[in-house]
């Protein structure tokens, strides 16, 4: 299994949003995390609300939508 497949598993195991996902592991993971102020921006507007425990997608940022992360067990079975 692929780490990104890794990741998905994980982020619907915990409640996170499929387009949070979908956003993390495109546009988040390949640009925005290694620019630093593309990165600081984000993580701001990100955090605003309640400083969820995921990188939320732009809709979700801009509707202020925060799920209930839930633990993952994938972890135990590595």
């Amino acid at each position: 299994m692929k780490m990104g497949d890794r990741h998905r598993e994980c982020g619907r195991h915990s409640g996170i949003p499929e387009c949070c996902i979908d956003w993390y592991l495109g546009p988040w993971s390949n640009v925005v995390s290694g620019v630093p102020y593309l990165w600081e921006a984000y993580w701001k507007a990100n955090n605003e609300p309640e400083e969820p425990d995921y990188i939320r997608c732009p809709s979700c940022i801009a509707a202020n939508r925060v799920a209930e992360i839930r633990e993952c067990e994938c972890h135990e079975d590595r």
